[in-house]
C-alpha cells in the first residue's frame, strides 16, 4: 500500500511540475484500420507559451531522451492545436513514437509515458487480410446473358451423383482424379533449424540454445520452447544467438497456428534473415 502510494504521489508530482510547461501529456500509438497506426496525447492546458506546432518523430527504437531525435527529420509537423495524428507505414515493424511541442523554439524534453510512447506500434496483419477478403467477397450480379467471368464447376463430375450427362465415360473417369478441395494444412511449412544449431556446441550462448531445441523445439513441444527462448533473450546473449532465438519463437507461434505472433517475431529479424523471414511471413499471411 505504502508503495502504490509513493507510486501515485510521484506520478501527481510529476504531472503537476509540467502542467504549465509546453510539453503533450497522456500519448498512445495503436494500430488503425488497414497501414495506419493512431497517435493521441493531450495538449496542456495552460502552458507557459503558446504552443505555435507540434513535430512527430518516429522511431524502431524507443525514444527516451531528446538525443534520440535529434538528429533527426520530423515524421510531421502540425499545428499547436492538434491532439492526434495518422501515420501510414508499408511493413509490420514496432514504431515508437515521440511529440515535441514548439513555442518560440521547440521544448527539447522528452518524458517516456507522457510525450513519448512506451511501447512499440505496429499495424495488424489480420486487419489487412481481412480487408483483402471483404474486397474479392463482394457480391456480384449478372445480367441476363451475361457470362461469369469464372464459370461454375461442373457437378457431375462428383461421384455417386447418379446423373448423366453429355460427357464421354472417359473424360468423367479422368476428371474424378481431380482434387476440388482446398488446400490445407499440408500447406504448412516444415520446422527449419540454421545450420550452427544442428551440432552440439562446446559451451557459451550457442550451447544454451542449442538445449532449448533438442529439449522442446524438436520433440515439438512449442508452448515450453517459446517459455525457454523468452528466458534466454532476457540474459545478456551475443547478437546472432538472440536474432536466431527470436526465429524459432516466431516458428513455434506458426506451428501453434498464432500467426500474428509470429509474424511479428519474424519481422524483428527480417533484415538479419531475408530469404528465411519472407518465406516464413508469407506462409503466416497465407494461413491467416
Amino acid at each position: 500500500m505504502k508503495k502504490l502510494f509513493t507510486f501515485l504521489f510521484l506520478t501527481t508530482f510529476t504531472l503537476s511540475i509540467f502542467a504549465q510547461r509546453p510539453i503533450v501529456q497522456d500519448i498512445t500509438a495503436f494500430s488503425g484500420k488497414g497501414k495506419t497506426i493512431n497517435i493521441n496525447w493531450t495538449l496542456p492546458e495552460n502552458p507557459d507559451a503558446e504552443i505555435t506546432e507540434l513535430l512527430i518523430y518516429r522511431s524502431t527504437e524507443q525514444i527516451s531522451s531528446y538525443s534520440d531525435i535529434e538528429k533527426l527529420e520530423p515524421l510531421a509537423r502540425l499545428e499547436g492545436w492538434y491532439t492526434n495524428y495518422q501515420d501510414k507505414v508499408d511493413d509490420f515493424k514496432d514504431y515508437f513514437y515521440a511529440v515535441i511541442a514548439v513555442t518560440n523554439a521547440p521544448y527539447k524534453l522528452v518524458i517516456i509515458n507522457v510525450n513519448s510512447t512506451v511501447n512499440g506500434a505496429h499495424i495488424n496483419p489480420k486487419k489487412i487480410i481481412n480487408k483483402k477478403a471483404e474486397k474479392t467477397q463482394e457480391e456480384r450480379v449478372y445480367e441476363n446473358g451475361k457470362l461469369r467471368e469464372t464459370p461454375l464447376p461442373f457437378v457431375s463430375f462428383v461421384e455417386g451423383l447418379n446423373q448423366e450427362g453429355s460427357i464421354s465415360e472417359e473424360t468423367t473417369e479422368a476428371a474424378k482424379t481431380l482434387s476440388f478441395t482446398k488446400a490445407d494444412k499440408d500447406d504448412l511449412l516444415r520446422p527449419f533449424i540454421f545450420e550452427e544449431d544442428l551440432v552440439s556446441p562446446d559451451g557459451g550462448d550457442d550451447y544454451l540454445l542449442f538445449e532449448i531445441l533438442k529439449n522442446n523445439f524438436a520433440p515439438k513441444n512449442y508452448e515450453g520452447a517459446i517459455e525457454q527462448l523468452l528466458k534466454l533473450l532476457g540474459t545478456n546473449i551475443n547478437e546472432n544467438t538472440r536474432n536466431r532465438a527470436y526465429f524459432y519463437i516466431g516458428e513455434s507461434y506458426y506451428f501453434l497456428e498464432n500467426y500474428n505472433e509470429a509474424i511479428m517475431n519474424f519481422i524483428r529479424v527480417e533484415n538479419v534473415f531475408p530469404i528465411q523471414a519472407k518465406r516464413w511471413i508469407d506462409s503466416s499471411l497465407d494461413q491467416l
